[in-house]
């Protein structure tokens, strides 16, 4: 990954990237490309353009350096004359002349919509609104590969940094127990975005900055972000679920790896090589990887380690990252754009996002998507999925109740109406066509 020297070598030609949807991740992606050498943010894009002004501004770019445009030509020759764009239209941007683009608008509708018009320009592509990655990613995945770019999933979210942790892991002989990530919170399942701002204590400085989405921190508080995450995760390295699912200890790190293992080895796990979390009492790991040394050597060695955290006289091992942060995204920017290599990418549907519902639900009504007050997610198995005619999370947005649901109850086919006008709901069917 040091591609630090390949990124200097680009001074004077820095790679271009049109970042959309520049709230609180994407605008310090934005400021941090701006510090980094090589690499430029050359168009912002967001439906509110103001944002994609201010961005700009906090990153030092002078006002009369950005252009204003809503227009393909009229982005063409703003940056022909290398001025900055700002736009309210993030497809204009997606499909724009520049190396590489981010979606971090975190709406899956809009994310499928650019990914796909970036994609079919022929520039690589940085997800980070997993939520579109766990709806259509291997359909996004096969489209870029026909197309010669990159689509990658972004270093500076928890999904990649679990891919690269197994991935390390796996290089090194290693045999992986469980993978996945920690959680700050004890979810609140049936949480409305009214209660989301006021539970995690923003200081006022922070909403008045950076606008925080109220729907979006509800999808942290109600447990749906973390499912979406591990799915992408799961999806990207091919993994399922324990038996019955997650397990998400509340327990410390020595607690996590005496969880996370076989049943026979004291855990909780019916197999192995399996996705899963932990609500953390300690400090809380961005990523991590439990892992099993098969020869005695290995284990012996790995147990006088003095910063390794092992089990059963060094058969089992616990390896982690603490932090994760936005503008790491920028990794996978210079990998993408220099190298044509993704930090992670999802390829199949071992695992879904399915919705249970936040209270009861009657007939008629519309269903608000993620961070509302009408569903929440949780990762299922794609078999289990399957076989219930469980819908996927993202295509519930804007669906009609159709029969009662009762809270927690989870939402099949027959439940619901959806919408069939949705861009997201036809590349879902068409994915589901290939695969």
């Amino acid at each position: 990954m040091n591609v630090l020297h390949d990124l200097e070598a680009r001074v004077g030609n820095p790679l271009s990237v049109a970042l959309i949807g520049p709230g609180v991740y994407g605008s310090h992606v934005a400021i941090q490309l701006e510090e980094t050498p090589g690499v430029e943010p050359t168009i912002l894009a967001d439906l509110e353009r103001r944002k994609a002004e201010e961005t700009y501004r906090r990153a030092g770019v002078p006002d009369d350096a950005v252009a204003i445009e809503e227009t393909a030509s009229g982005i063409e020759n703003a940056l022909a004359a290398d001025q900055r764009v700002a736009t309210s239209d993030g497809a204009l941007a997606a499909g724009a002349p520049v190396d590489v683009v981010i979606e971090t608008t975190g709406n899956a509708e809009a994310a499928a919509v650019h990914a796909w018009e970036a994609i079919d320009a022929g520039n690589d592509v940085v997800m980070v609104s997993v939520e579109v990655d766990v709806t259509i990613g291997p359909l996004l995945a096969r489209f870029a590969e026909r197309q010669g770019v990159t689509y990658s999933m972004a270093y500076g979210d928890e999904p990649a940094q679990v891919v690269e942790l197994y991935n390390w892991a796996r290089t090194q002989g290693l045999d992986i127990i469980a993978a996945g990530q920690g959680t700050e919170l004890t979810f609140k399942p049936h949480a409305t975005h009214e209660d989301s701002l006021d539970r995690y204590d923003l200081p006022e400085s922070f909403i008045e900055n950076c606008e925080p989405d109220a729907r979006m921190y509800n999808t942290f508080l109600d447990g749906t972000k973390v499912a979406v995450e591990l799915c992408a995760a799961a999806n990207a390295l091919g993994l399922p679920t324990d038996t019955d699912g997650i397990h998400m200890p509340e327990t410390d790190k020595d607690g996590l790896l005496e969880t996370l293992r076989p049943t026979e080895a004291g855990g909780v796990l019916d197999q192995t090589g399996v996705i899963d979390s932990v609500t953390p009492t300690d400090d809380n790991p961005s990523a991590f990887v439990v892992t099993e040394a098969t020869n005695e050597a290995t284990q012996a060695y790995l147990s006088q380690r003095y910063n390794i955290r092992t089990t059963s006289e060094g058969r089992y091992q616990l390896f982690h990252r603490p932090y994760h942060l936005p503008q790491e995204t920028i990794v996978s920017v210079a990998l993408a754009g220099l190298h044509d290599r993704p930090t992670g990418v999802v390829t199949e549907q071992t695992t879904e996002v399915v919705a249970a519902a936040k209270r009861d639900l009657e007939p008629g009504e519309t269903i608000a998507g993620g961070g509302g007050d009408t569903i929440y997610g949780r990762i299922q198995n794609a078999d289990v999925a399957t076989d219930a005619e469980l819908v996927p999370f993202e295509l519930l947005r804007g669906a009609t109740v159709e029969r009662p649901v009762n809270t927690d109850q989870p939402l099949s086919a027959a439940d619901v109406s959806l919408n069939t006008d949705s861009p997201l709901y036809h590349l879902r069917q068409l994915q589901e066509s290939f695969f």
